[in-house]
């Protein structure tokens, strides 16, 4: 079936099709296209980017979206996919593909003149004090020992605490404002509602995504199925994106600070058992004791369950290009990163208490 006519009148995608004169038509496209290939070139100075988008309009533009976003309970991308979907198959079969193009690439340009503009910050270790030293071989022999003792140390308070959503994504929102407070010398109210999303639950199941920042509509967001024990440290690093950090290993490593660096048991457990994935081989799991162990074997059995290997496959590799069209050369490797991070800054933690 077309789409719906009425005699005499015209569809409204054909009215807004119609306003588009021969030589606008392509304007949208055209100034996103320019967009992409100046950010993938790195045209765009981080001696500019830093103080007068980062510091200084960013954090305009997250309070008013922030607004927005905790405006509602559920995930504007409940609201987004489906219409996003609806449009795509309407105009497709109206045949609409100039307008088509212009609504992609407005979408593109919001994006990136609302947040992905930040891919061009200088990187978060640039702006820390970072030992080298520290990363060598037998220094982080002794970094994986200490991780290993905080793990075993904080299993048995994070039981006695025992964990609350409330009160673990009050605390989290409270540690990321911190963290990037001490880092960027200024402080501002952003997005702070954690939500799910029902409509791309399945997908990040299926394709092994811990949590998203959806940066059209300034959320955080966290897939439904994610343990008690994986949630703070995850809820810490999209509430990183929030504030303004799209690259993954900055991220992570304000996750990092935000949680290890809490009073709260729940917290630190959290923050220690993710840096102890990324550093584990099977070798050294045996520094850890039976409690920490079986949460781990819960973490690996439920990426088991939900997991579909080829489009967690497929995932990675759209994400890894993703990355690397934006400035990030490490592209997924980009992730791991946070380990050496860690260690290279250890000395200076307490700043982010």
């Amino acid at each position: 079936m077309g789409l719906p006519m009425v005699k005499g009148k015209v569809t409204i995608f054909k009215k807004i099709g119609d306003l588009q004169t021969p030589h606008l038509a392509w304007f949208l496209p055209a100034l996103a296209t320019l967009t992409f290939i100046l950010s993938w070139a790195g045209a765009f100075p981080t001696g500019v980017v830093e103080p007068w988008f980062a510091h200084a309009l960013f954090p305009k533009i997250s309070y008013l979206t922030g607004r927005f976003a905790d405006a509602v309970s559920f995930s504007w991308l409940d609201v987004g996919i489906p219409l996003t979907l609806v449009l795509l198959v309407a105009l497709l079969r109206g045949r609409r593909f100039r307008l088509l193009a212009s609504l992609v690439a407005a979408l593109y340009l919001f994006f990136f003149w609302t947040w992905g503009l930040n891919y061009h910050r200088q990187p978060l270790v640039s702006r820390l004090p970072f030992d080298a030293e520290r990363t060598k071989p037998p220094n982080m022999e002794r970094f994986t020992q200490r991780v290993a003792g905080e793990i075993n140390r904080l299993y048995a308070e994070k039981q006695r605490s025992g964990y609350d959503e409330e009160r673990t994504q009050a605390e989290t929102v409270r540690r990321v404002e911190r963290v990037v407070a001490a880092i960027d010398g200024s402080e501002w109210t952003a997005s702070s509602r954690v939500k799910s999303s029902r409509v791309a639950n399945p997908w990040f199941h299926m394709a092994g995504i811990a949590g998203v920042f959806n940066p059209f509509g300034h959320e955080p967001i966290v897939s439904d199925t994610l343990l008690d024990v994986e949630r703070p440290f995850v809820i810490a690093h999209e509430l990183g994106h929030v504030r303004g950090y799209p690259s993954e290993g900055d991220a992570n490593l304000i996750a990092v600070f935000a949680t290890i660096m809490s009073d709260d048991p729940v917290l630190q457990y959290s923050g220690w058992l993710d840096l102890w994935e990324y550093l584990r081989y099977p070798e050294i799991d045996t520094l850890l004791d039976p409690g920490p162990r079986r949460d781990l074997q819960r973490i690996a059995e439920r990426a088991r369950r939900e997991q579909v290997r080829w489009i967690s496959n497929v995932q990675t590799a759209i994400l890894d290009w993703f990355l690397k069209a934006n400035s990030v050369d490490e592209g997924i490797r980009s992730y791991s990163q946070v380990v050496l991070l860690a260690a290279g800054t250890e000395p200076y933690w307490n700043r982010f208490r």
